[in-house]
């Protein structure tokens, strides 16, 4: 087994388990946390949703990383016409770029986004509707995107 096999394993397996992630917590996690009550929902959210997101970073980072080197073992970073050469080429230019846009929001934008629940006592009303306003939004948004990402890759890998 080459190493571009390994490398393109690694990315296969940490961009399906990143889409699975935000699957799960679009239909399982965010459905719990409008349903419980508000104290409940801070210890909750406190509790379960700082292990989410480091799961999606380590997630994002591996799809992330493993692209950029497959994109070296294959272009050497030097023939990346081959990207704009046919439809599968643009597909994963187009797919890459989106995980890449992505990954970065989720890294250096999407924590600024939600505020932190230490506690429900020291939530106010406020924070709490701004909470459950992202938590109803970003992961759909996202879930979106890492999802046609993966349609594109498909695509790139196998054509119509």
């Amino acid at each position: 087994m080459s190493l571009l096999s390994i490398v393109r394993w690694i990315h296969i397996i940490s961009g399906v388990a990143w889409l699975g992630e935000v699957i799960t917590v679009n239909f399982v996690l965010v459905p719990v946390v409008l349903k419980l009550s508000k104290q409940e929902r801070g210890a909750f959210i406190s509790l379960v949703f700082p292990r989410v997101f480091r799961l999606a970073s380590v997630l994002a980072g591996t799809a992330i990383i493993s692209g950029a080197i497959m994109n070296y073992l294959i272009t050497g970073w030097t023939n990346l016409d081959v990207w704009l050469g046919t439809r599968q080429g643009i597909a994963i230019l187009i797919g890459g770029t989106l995980g890449l846009l992505l990954a970065l929001f989720h890294f250096f934008v999407e924590h600024r986004l939600e505020p932190t629940a230490v506690s429900a006592d020291q939530m106010s009303d406020a924070d709490t509707e701004k909470m459950l306003a992202v938590l109803k939004l970003v992961p759909r948004v996202g879930m979106m995107i890492v999802a046609l990402v993966i349609l594109l890759m498909m695509f790139a890998a196998r054509g119509v």
